[in-house]
């Protein structure tokens, strides 16, 4: 079908070269012969089929009238270039394609029009012809769209990660943070300069290696600390997916802010004038350690304690003096006590210590250092404040109810030897009856 135009005075010296050029239209590909004025003189078979022109339409005519969109201007300088280099040149078609080809697809395609890649050949040794070869490159350019699409989604998508996921990039050897996203910046008013080389112990967080899931799924918690030093609680997890190799040494932490479950945490467990644990929280403290000692042997003792004649600071100097009281009372013993300890109002002004692997002999010492702690300490509007103290260590076997029973024996008995004072109690079954439920003032 490859046609050359034979009214060319030349054409006669160039049949054999016709006749090597009917080869194209077996090319999988378009192939025009043009002069330098992109006046037509041949059309191959992928031409006619795909331009919807036979040879005999296109041959004679310029490129430029069968296709008024053709940017004719660039193409004219392309073909010049190649003829008078005698060297190919190339254009790349601001819309895709030189020719407008509909695609007839089946398929869904970024494209209305076949994308072409364009080459400009000299036609063998003469000057006055150039060969446009014109390649349907479709294919490779919607595999391009669809990767700079899903490269575009996949940018999109680590935005919207960095900007709504505390995430922190830390080195895998030593555990300075290295990297950290948006929305761990602006939670915790840390500068990206400034946060980048801290430590994760600096930061709250504590050793890499121990950022680990518990046997039961639970992920550990920790105290993020703020740009201002106030603590934010967030429960952390190493991100699964990332070989560490391929990722140049890093480890990757997803932080969840949790500090609202902690505030409703503490709410169910606090009290709220003091601080200490309420009477629930430490009815479950106190069934831990039973449990402890049933199956570990885990010894442990309870101390009650209770401000001595409270009724008359309220009496004498008003409620909200008495409030400040109990919140010192209950901040001076918390701090004379161990961290493992367990301080919870009981009720009023009548507290209890939880006191884990500690012996009645233990926890009267113990409890005898906060009644001298309570008498020296200053007390602002009352002169001075003392409190009685009831001590019981558990004995195997024996309840919660029972245990209480005999500390809140003990400290009935040093209210009535005079207050300020450290009592023990009695083992078990050798409790004499005494009141129950009644006023320690």
């Amino acid at each position: 079908m490859l046609r050359v135009d034979s009214t060319d005075p030349r054409s006669d010296a160039r049949r054999p070269a016709e006749l090597m050029t009917s080869l194209a239209d077996h090319l999988s590909t378009g192939l025009v012969i043009v002069d330098p004025e992109l006046t037509v003189q041949a059309w191959n078979r992928w031409m006619a089929e795909h331009a919807k022109l036979a040879p005999e339409e296109a041959i004679g005519r310029s490129l430029e009238s069968l296709f008024p969109d053709l940017p004719a201007a660039t193409l004219r300088r392309r073909v010049k270039a190649a003829l008078q280099l005698r060297s190919p040149s190339y254009v790349h078609p601001r819309r895709g394609y030189l020719f407008p080809v509909p695609l007839d697809r089946v398929t869904e395609s970024n494209f209305v029009y076949m994308q072409q890649r364009v080459r400009i050949l000299p036609y063998q040794d003469e000057a006055c012809r150039a060969i446009i070869v014109v390649d349907d490159v479709t294919a490779t350019r919607e595999a391009e769209a669809r990767a700079a699409a899903a490269a575009r989604a996949s940018e999109r998508y680590l935005e919207l990660l960095d900007s709504n996921v505390m995430t922190l990039a830390v080195n895998a050897s030593d555990g300075r943070v290295m990297r950290a996203s948006s929305a761990l910046l602006e939670s915790t008013g840390w500068s990206a300069a400034a946060i980048t080389g801290q430590s994760l112990q600096a930061l709250g967080l504590g050793l890499l290696d121990a950022l680990t899931e518990a046997a039961d799924g639970t992920l550990p918690e920790r105290p993020l600390r703020r740009a201002n030093g106030k603590a934010l609680w967030v429960r952390v997890r190493q991100a699964r997916g990332l070989i560490e190799d391929e990722v140049g040494g890093e480890r990757h932490l997803v932080i969840q802010d949790i500090s609202l479950q902690k505030k409703i945490q503490t709410l169910s467990e606090r009290d709220t004038l003091t601080g200490a644990y309420n009477r629930m929280k430490f009815d479950q403290l106190l069934q831990t350690a039973l449990s402890a000692h049933e199956r570990y042997g885990q010894c442990f003792s309870i101390a009650l304690c209770d401000i001595d004649h409270f009724k008359r600071v309220n009496d004498e100097h008003g409620h909200l003096a008495g409030d400040a009281v109990l919140r010192q009372f209950a901040a001076l013993l918390q701090a004379q006590t161990r961290a493992s300890d367990a301080l919870a109002r009981w009720g009023g002004e009548e507290f209890v210590l939880l006191l884990p692997m500690t012996s009645v002999q233990a926890a009267t010492t113990a409890a005898e250092k906060l009644r001298r702690a309570i008498v020296n300490d200053h007390w602002p509007v009352i002169d001075q404040l003392s409190a009685s103290f009831g001590v019981a260590a558990h004995t195997p076997g024996e309840s919660a109810d029972a245990l209480l029973d005999r500390a809140d024996h003990a400290l009935y008995q040093a209210k009535e030897s005079g207050r300020n004072r450290v009592c023990t109690a009695e083992e078990p079954d050798t409790c004499p009856d005494r009141p129950r439920d009644g006023e320690h003032d």
